[in-house]
């Protein structure tokens, strides 16, 4: 019996589970059954999207229930994958999520492939992984193709770190471009995993500990699903002129799409608004997959099951690189450099045990400058990755970041750097407008 199974099972079977959970189930089944006589039946009575929908408000509303639920395996790992965001909650109401449930195991390392949503703007993997009992997280790398061995094209995939036995959607593709992606009917997948072990793993390189592959299909009803509201209007902030130029709503996230005039003195990197509907309700910036943009399209939960009448845009801070000091050099001995945007300030420069520079700088803010970079004969180089810190020995100045990136085999004693912004603005009052 798979899981999907069992969770079926115990739905047929109430006299098995917790006392708690039989009572709960059992008053929010006849609740049901009262709402369903007062409007039209959109599915099956009794279906699994029906009882979906009921676990998740409680869960969400009722502590006993969701006390008893962590008793039971399988509505425990449901209880996890829809808590951290209010798009996913809706899709897991309106039961817009696929089961998969397949496992495998190599080298003392099992991965749990459970759940997938998708839809037009991309799809979200949630998996689980466990290991050796010294490990701490694991990092899956991952790679789609269709059953043709075509890969996916005009898409970003996001990998993250995995908590041991943690339910989590560590792995997100967005689909981008203005072509509509066209979903396949399935998906090969291979993925390799890296165990962290303290003392054991080398967190500045990535080796696999082991490699799986998966196969499933994408369940059509995710083709399709995902809409656009029109908006074409224009905003300014802080003089410059930004078009809105619509909403794209898909059930897994939703996208604001704008354009900057070409007039503009600075150009728009960084967007900090919220939507609000006529009830009240804030659909924030960013995603549940941690995407926060793709270019001038910013990423914010999703409205798409409700679909609010009304909903206004506010604005509440911006950054901005001036288009005169987009990038700055650096002298990697001396430490000397051109304008570097308020508050930040380059730290130091330290050597791995192959000689890679590894550039410090403190900021106000994380990710400063970009990942590429440029060496004095104008060849471009891509750094390996980096990282902050809040807690780490450099600080001495509350809210800074000390941060680090690696200039990868790089042999020049000076490095251009690409800013992602120069400044920031915290509006006093929101820039609002109207969106219907």
């Amino acid at each position: 019996m798979n899981r999907m199974e069992e969770y079926e099972a115990l739905l047929r079977q109430p006299e098995e589970l917790p006392p708690a959970l039989e009572d709960a189930v059992g008053r929010a089944r006849a609740r049901a059954r009262r709402r369903k006589l007062r409007r039209r039946i959109s599915a099956p009575a009794g279906s699994v999207a029906a009882v979906f929908a009921v676990f998740v408000l409680m869960v969400n509303l009722w502590t006993p229930f969701a006390l008893a639920c962590a008793r039971v395996p399988v509505l425990k790992e449901l209880t996890a994958a829809v808590a951290f965001s209010p798009s996913l909650k809706a899709a897991v109401e309106n039961d817009y999520v696929q089961y998969i449930g397949q496992s495998q195991t190599e080298n003392g390392i099992t991965v749990n492939l459970e759940y997938l949503m998708a839809d037009q703007g991309g799809l979200m993997l949630f998996l689980s992984i466990t290991g050796p009992e010294e490990a701490t997280s694991f990092m899956p790398r991952v790679e789609f193709t269709t059953p043709d061995g075509e890969g996916l094209e005009g898409c970003s995939v996001l990998m993250d770190s995995v908590a041991p036995g943690e339910l989590t959607n560590a792995v997100t593709v967005a689909f981008k471009g203005e072509e509509e992606p066209q979903l396949p009917e399935a998906l090969h997948m291979t993925c390799q995993v890296q165990a962290h072990i303290p003392g054991v793993t080398d967190h500045e390189t990535w080796t696999a500990d082991a490699a799986f592959t998966f196969d499933f299909p994408l369940d059509q009803r995710f083709r399709g699903q995902g809409r656009t509201v029109e908006v074409n209007r224009w905003i300014q902030l802080d003089g410059n002129d930004i078009r809105i130029v619509d909403l794209e709503l898909y059930p897994t996230h939703a996208r604001l799409n704008l354009e900057q005039s070409p007039d503009n003195a600075e150009e728009l990197r960084g967007l900090n608004f919220y939507l609000e509907d006529g009830e009240g309700n804030r659909y924030e910036e960013g995603s549940a997959s941690g995407l926060a943009a793709l270019g001038d399209s910013y990423l914010f939960e999703s409205p798409y099951f409700s679909d609010p009448k009304h909903l206004t845009l506010y604005v509440t801070g911006a950054d901005w690189v001036d288009k005169d000091l987009q990038y700055v050099t650096v002298n990697l001995d001396t430490l000397e450099s051109g304008p570097l945007p308020e508050g930040v300030t380059i730290r130091g420069v330290t050597h791995e045990d192959d000689d890679t520079p590894v550039l410090h700088y403190r900021a106000p803010k994380t990710d400063v400058f970009s990942s590429v970079y440029t060496a004095p004969d104008g060849t471009q180089w891509s750094s390996r990755g980096g990282g902050y810190s809040e807690a780490d020995e450099w600080i001495t100045i509350e809210g800074m970041y000390d941060s680090y990136m690696f200039l990868t085999d790089y042999p020049w004693d000076t490095v251009t750097l690409e800013l992602n912004w120069s400044h920031t603005t915290t509006f006093d009052a929101p820039v609002t407008l109207t969106i219907r």
